[in-house]
C-alpha cells in the first residue's frame, strides 16, 4: 500500500470529520484479498450481507481489507479506503461504543458514509455511496439526521 496515499487519505479523513488526528504509522495494516476472500473474512457464516463488500475495517485483528480489485489510482476507488479509515479514527475516539447498539451503529456508518461522499464531491466524482443507509432503520425508528446526506 502506498504510504503517500495512506497519509493523504487519511488528511482527509480528519479534516473532513473533525475526528482527533492520528499518525500514519498507528493505522491499522492494509490488506488486500480477492472478492471471495474477502467476503469469507467479513462473514464466516456466509451470510448475504457480504455480498458487494469493497472494504471493512477489522476491529478484532486490527487491519483494514479491501478488495484487491480497486484501482488506488481513482478517487472512487480509493474513497472506500477513506470510509474506512474514518471507522479507524472513530474507534480510537469511541472503543466499542460506536457498535454498542443499532442507533450507534447508524451513526457510525452514517459519519463515514458522509466523510466517504464529500471526499467524491471534493475530488470530483459524480457517485454517491451509501444509499441503503436512508432506509436503514432500528425497530421501526426513522434515521432523521443519521441518514449520509450531504456534509
Amino acid at each position: 500500500m502506498d504510504a503517500a496515499l495512506i497519509a493523504y487519505l487519511l488528511a482527509a479523513a480528519i479534516r473532513i470529520t473533525g475526528l482527533p488526528g492520528v499518525a500514519a504509522a498507528h493505522l491499522p495494516e492494509f490488506v488486500a484479498l480477492p472478492a471471495r476472500e474477502l467476503e469469507r473474512q467479513v462473514c464466516p457464516d456466509g451470510g448475504n450481507g457480504c455480498r458487494g463488500i469493497v472494504a471493512y475495517f477489522d476491529r478484532l485483528h486490527f487491519r483494514i481489507l479491501y478488495r484487491d480489485t480497486l484501482d488506488l489510482e481513482q478517487p472512487f476507488d480509493h474513497s472506500f479506503l477513506l470510509h474506512e479509515i474514518v471507522h479507524v479514527l472513530q474507534y480510537r475516539e469511541f472503543g466499542n461504543a460506536m457498535y454498542a447498539d443499532c442507533r450507534s451503529t447508524l451513526r457510525t456508518e452514517a459519519e463515514a458514509y458522509r466523510a466517504q461522499n464529500r471526499y467524491l464531491r471534493d475530488t470530483g466524482q459524480l457517485a454517491y455511496v451509501g444509499f441503503s443507509l436512508r432506509t436503514t432503520d432500528c425497530a421501526g425508528a426513522g434515521l432523521g439526521r443519521l441518514a449520509p446526506g450531504p456534509a
